[in-house]
């Protein structure tokens, strides 16, 4: 597995930031200030995911999706609370099985995901003013390691059967910050866009990926997982509306 140095990504993240008051500059784009009564916001992001240190040893490179809530205890938003959650898928596979030993000539297809889902609360701190609006956060909560099994037929849409196959949950903390850049201005219903980072400090858990899962061909199963630290960087772009 390609290493993939952590500082990289990080710069590549520094150099947005730092371009990006230039670029809106030439724009003459402004938020609106006093922003009046929206206090609460609310947003969608999708997510790259990079595992760090032992981590990165066993999995690869994953990608979710993410949501939050901000609520603002001033006007300007310079200081408010924050909620977090997100999904993210770090392994996939499918299978083409027979749907039972008496039933060779049926055949379904049998996916398992390995995925983690965080959540979390914090504060965070904002510049109360400017064309663009650096950010930092923190939160506390929870990231719940698990591998989930379906199977579906080939005309299927949706899964007949599904199953969690392993699991585990750790307590977690998470970090980062980013930009709010106004894409539409106004007391109602501002529209930005999020584009930010966060480190997750997840801790030592236990968990399956590719190839964890084995069968002995009688209907057995067993699994392998893994024990190790779970560290890891999101990378994030989104849309945050006022409420």
């Amino acid at each position: 597995m390609r290493r993939i140095h952590p500082s990289r990504p990080l710069s590549a993240l520094v150099g947005i930031l730092l371009l990006a008051p230039a670029i809106l500059q030439a724009q003459r784009l402004e938020f609106d200030e006093p922003r009046g009564p929206t206090r609460a916001f609310a947003g969608v992001h999708l997510m790259v995911a990079q595992p760090l240190g032992e981590f990165d040893e066993y999995i690869d490179w994953g990608g979710g999706i993410g949501g939050e809530f901000l609520y603002a205890f001033d006007r300007q938003g310079a200081l408010g609370m924050r909620v977090n959650l997100g999904l993210m898928i770090y392994g996939h596979e499918t299978k083409r099985v027979p749907l039972s030993p008496t039933l060779g000539r049926i055949r379904v297809d049998v996916s398992t995901s390995n995925n983690i889902f965080v959540m979390g609360i914090g504060p965070q701190v904002m510049l109360p003013s400017g064309t663009v609006r650096p950010y930092l956060n923190g939160t506390v909560g929870l990231s719940y390691f698990f591998t989930r099994s379906s199977v579906e037929g080939s005309a299927d849409l949706e899964p007949f059967a599904s199953s969690t196959n392993f699991d585990d949950a750790t307590f977690a903390w998470q970090a980062g910050g980013g930009l709010y850049i106004p894409l539409r201005r106004g007391r109602k219903n501002p529209l930005s866009l999020d584009i930010g980072a966060q480190y997750h400090a997840n801790g030592e858990a236990r968990y399956l990926r590719e190839g964890s899962i084995r069968e002995d061909g009688t209907g057995e199963i067993f699994f392998d997982p893994i024990r190790s630290q779970t560290n890891l960087i999101t990378y994030r772009v989104g849309i945050t509306v006022g409420l």
